[in-house]
């Protein structure tokens, strides 16, 4: 399934209007397959969500949309196969991924060689070309010790372990893949307790409170979490570039992405320095064996 390709044409919006309009894509890489392969299912029912929700409005700059989605494994020399993938396709405008630090900052440079803009889901530093939506700080306590990169969750229970060892009461913080229920398993008792810094709100916690609802209804089972939230705004960041580019191509929306400014599901985001999304970072506890706001 390394190669595995996920496109999603119009008819899954709505029917009638492919006959019309002009086609455009979007892009979305993600692990669908290995150990955070719970990360791309989440996040690609939310990217469907968004193109189905645009179709049926009439769709974006009077074009159809279409996402192609494509499998990285987690890998970073698939993600780097698949950016180049994606890049061949002259009708993709833009990508939303690729949710790891390796595989993003591995395929980076290959969409940058394209002209084809990134929106970045990671919090690692990236090359010219890309659009990082991931907050820099979060607010914790003075004293809380954060897990160092990379951090998944076999790292974060490593690092647990001996964090816990030297000091029992000793505060700890980790990052996103902390939220998944995985990591709890696979830490037990060590993430109690635990902070966990989501680029996103949990969907209890989001401004649109019928967004958990509408993505339920396409999710096969799948709970929405914080990147199934981050995974909707990104897409709509993507799709209001599209719409405010002069002409939609891959020059056009790069130029207009300086400029959108979205109210979403995480709250309203805007473009900072260095071409960087502003973005509120959420803290939340592991409590109980739940991820709770502290």
């Amino acid at each position: 399934m390394a190669s595995m390709l996920l496109l999603v044409p119009c008819a899954l919006c709505v029917a009638a209007c492919s006959s019309a309009r002009p086609v455009i894509k979007i892009g979305l890489v993600a692990p669908f397959e290995g150990r955070y392969r719970d990360v791309g299912y989440e996040v690609i029912y939310a990217v469907r969500l968004a193109v189905r929700e645009a179709n049926a409005r009439g769709g974006v700059a009077g074009h159809t949309l279409e996402l192609m989605a494509l499998d990285d494994s987690g890998d970073a020399a698939l993600a780097v196969e698949q950016a180049r993938k994606l890049g061949t396709d002259p009708l993709v405008v833009g990508v939303i991924g690729h949710w790891l630090d390796e595989t993003t900052t591995a395929a980076a440079p290959a969409y940058a060689q394209a002209g084809l803009p990134l929106l970045a889901t990671t919090g690692a530093a990236l090359p010219e070309g890309a659009w990082r939506l991931w907050p820099d700080e979060a607010a914790l306590p003075d004293d809380v010790r954060r897990c160092p990169n990379p951090c998944g969750w076999l790292e974060g229970k490593q690092w647990l372990e001996t964090t816990r060892a030297a000091d029992p009461g000793a505060a700890v913080a980790g990052p996103a893949l902390w939220a998944y229920p995985q990591f709890v398993t696979l830490a037990g008792d060590l993430a109690e307790g635990a902070y966990v810094v989501l680029p996103a709100p949990l969907p209890a916690q989001a401004n649109d409170p019928a967004f958990a609802e509408r993505y339920r209804a396409i999710s096969n089972g799948v709970e929405p979490g914080a990147y199934a939230a981050l995974a909707y705004d990104a897409a709509n960041v993507l799709l209001a570039a599209i719409e405010a580019s002069a002409a939609p191509t891959r020059a056009g929306v790069a130029e207009a992405l300086g400029t959108v400014r979205h109210a979403g599901v995480s709250g309203t985001m805007s473009v900072g320095e260095s071409r960087e999304w502003v973005a509120a970072a959420w803290v939340y506890q592991w409590r109980g064996g739940v991820l709770r706001a502290p």
